[in-house]
């Protein structure tokens, strides 16, 4: 039997066995790609108007995608609760019929209620005796009723119709700068509607350094310029909310609040009407060289506490400073006007004030 011989020499060879670190270089290269393969396929897939997360603005980190309901369908879906606003005057007709132009367009105005009140701003429907006339869906209504919110710039119209699709109103908790809103806007000479995107950029805007208790004291800022006729677009987020409309002062287009704009829909069902205070004040917060809490009692021109008004018959004077309402403490975000605006006419409240350093509390019945 012939013996089994081991060799004692091998050839030296120049090739090595892969190192641990090049196997994982090349492990994660191979990761990054199949990850990027998949981000495509999944883009392919899903609809356009889902967030892009390669381009989204502020890194915001708790963005919300919504597979079930995209943002474009949406946006569709509430074609059927915006309407346009047109003036009458000047309408052509047309085999018995009117054709609107781009000229007869006012703005837009939303369904809040299911049996015909619809909502705009006080930009496109006043007082005043000129005819307007709604356009919601495929059909034409004249305006029957009207009311005013003063407090806000909202104006509810009323039309002869039924079964009407109300939109939903965003809760004041869930508003977060970043968050993306779109709106459509009726567009002249055709049922279709004109779609167009932003972002929310702050969520408690003050435009003016002196505000007045009995008015909206806080706008939404949004991003990009709006094209022109679009007053009172109704804006909503990604779940399909109105979390405002849009609305000019001061040069800028900024959105009437969702919270401001809710509480003018409930005293309309409810025919009641807003609590007023008649004050003038400054928000200490929102305003640079401050950095004391609450608003100050103050403006340089105009009486700070209109007579005959329940501020005036509390006593409260110019220099005070409001720090809490029945220990809701006023701040950034939590405004002296939406605290107010929690309560009813007749309402007993307590002011925290500062006045001269010293602090008291003062009951004012609303």
């Amino acid at each position: 039997m012939e013996e089994d011989r081991k060799k004692h020499f091998e050839r030296p060879t120049m090739t090595r066995p892969p190192s641990i670190f090049n196997i994982t270089l090349w492990t994660i290269f191979i990761g990054l790609i199949a990850g990027f393969s998949g981000y495509l396929l999944a883009r392919s897939l899903l609809p356009v108007g889902d967030v892009e997360y390669l381009g989204f603005l502020g890194g915001q980190r708790d963005i919300k995608v919504n597979i079930e309901q995209p943002f474009t369908d949406l946006a569709y879906k509430y074609e059927n609760s915006v309407a346009g606003v047109y003036k009458s005057a000047g309408v052509s007709i047309v085999e018995g019929k009117p054709l609107f132009s781009q000229d007869q367009f006012l703005g837009s105005a939303v369904v809040v209620t299911s049996d015909g009140w619809l909502m705009t701003t006080n930009q496109v429907v006043n007082a005043d005796k000129i005819k307007r006339q709604i356009i919601l869906g495929d059909k034409i209504y004249d305006v029957e009723e009207l009311k005013v919110d003063q407090f806000s710039g909202a104006v509810f119209v009323k039309i002869e119709a039924s079964f009407l699709q109300p939109v939903d109103f965003q809760l004041i908790d869930s508003i977060k700068v970043g968050e993306r809103l779109f709106t459509n806007v009726d567009v002249p000479n055709s049922l279709a509607h004109a779609f167009y995107a932003n972002f929310l950029t702050n969520s408690h805007y003050v435009s003016d350094p002196y505000l007045y208790s009995d008015r909206a004291d806080y706008y939404l800022a949004i991003s990009g310029d709006l094209p022109n006729k679009v007053l009172a677009a109704p804006y909503f987020n990604t779940d399909g909310d109105l979390i405002g409309l849009a609305y000019t002062t001061k040069d800028e287009v900024v959105l009437l609040p969702a919270e401001y704009l809710k509480q003018g829909v409930k005293h309309l069902l409810n025919d009641t009407s807003r609590p007023v205070l008649g004050l003038r004040y400054v928000d200490l917060e929102n305003n640079n060289g401050f950095i004391r809490k609450g608003v100050l009692v103050y403006h340089p021109s105009l009486a700070v506490v209109e007579t005959n008004l329940p501020a005036y018959k509390a006593g409260l004077k110019s220099g005070d400073q409001i720090v809490s309402v029945n220990n809701d403490v006023i701040s950034a975000s939590n405004s002296l006007s939406a605290i107010v605006q929690n309560y009813r006419p007749g309402d007993k409240v307590i002011f925290k004030i500062s006045r001269a350093g010293i602090e008291q509390d003062i009951e004012i019945q609303l």
